[in-house]
């Protein structure tokens, strides 16, 4: 699976692994899907999310 937040990365890198592309980030020597920066982004909006939840839960009632 090639991931689409990686694509504007300057150490990203399409590999294949057998039949089916996989992202590969070339600064951390490992497929992208195993590296920090994309445990940090899916923190990143995990924590954006759960923010505007809280805010849109509430109410003055």
């Amino acid at each position: 699976m090639v991931i689409k937040s990686c694509l504007n990365c300057n150490f990203h890198e399409i590999k294949k692994d057998g039949k089916e592309e996989m992202s590969y980030c070339q600064k951390e020597n490992c497929w992208s899907r195993y590296c920090k920066c994309i445990l940090a982004k899916a923190l990143e909006k995990y924590l954006k999310e759960e923010s505007s939840r809280i805010e849109n839960s509430w109410s003055s009632l």
